[in-house]
């Protein structure tokens, strides 16, 4: 299977996640390296399409909407983690947490979609254990993901973008005149406060 030659699979993307692909804060994504040579837009993408093939491979019964949205936003961090910044080093426990955030600031989120961004780490953070089959599933498509780049190292096959990658139609929100691209530490900091 070559990830992103399924048409139909990318209709479904396209039309449950059109939100989320015609934002230009999602398409900065380009911007943040994730494995290899790969950027985060780009595995978000392949985390999508690979979500919507396992479920229909095997016939299952689950919201897609808030499969395709919260796998298109399960790494929406919207920074560059290998970034030699204290605060990067644990990354990889502290990211779900981060781009649940940011994406909640972007988009309207259920709860279901608020799930699979929270709990795609599992089992790195032991204690997020996905709690519905949908956050199960992206998790699952995530790690398949993300073994594939690491091993391969090179950027997916262009057929993937086809039909995806979509015109801007919701530009960046501004604050003060700049736009937030990317959350400052104190940003987060405080959001994460708020949050208890």
């Amino acid at each position: 299977m070559l990830i992103g030659e399924d048409k139909r699979i990318k209709a479904v993307i396209r039309r449950l996640g059109r939100d989320v692909l015609v934002a230009e804060s999602f398409q900065s994504e380009v911007n943040y390296i994730q494995h290899g040579e790969i950027d985060c837009y780009e595995h978000s993408l392949a985390v999508a399409y690979m979500s919507v093939y396992l479920a229909k491979k095997f016939r299952l019964r689950l919201d897609l909407r808030s499969v395709v949205r919260g796998a298109l936003l399960h790494d929406y961090f919207l920074y560059d983690w290998h970034d030699d910044e204290a605060w990067h080093r644990l990354h990889g426990y502290h990211h779900a947490r981060t781009a649940l955030i940011t994406a909640c600031k972007d988009f309207p989120m259920n709860r279901t979609e608020k799930q699979i961004i929270f709990r795609h780490m599992f089992p790195l953070n032991i204690t997020r254990f996905p709690n519905c089959k949908e956050a199960a599933l992206v998790c699952m498509a995530d790690k398949i993901c993300a073994t594939m780049e690491t091993i391969r190292r090179s950027k997916y096959d262009p057929i993937l973008y086809q039909g995806l990658r979509l015109p801007i139609e919701k530009p960046m929100k501004t604050l003060d005149g700049r736009r937030p691209s990317i959350l400052r530490r104190d940003e987060l900091c405080h959001m994460q406060a708020q949050e208890r």
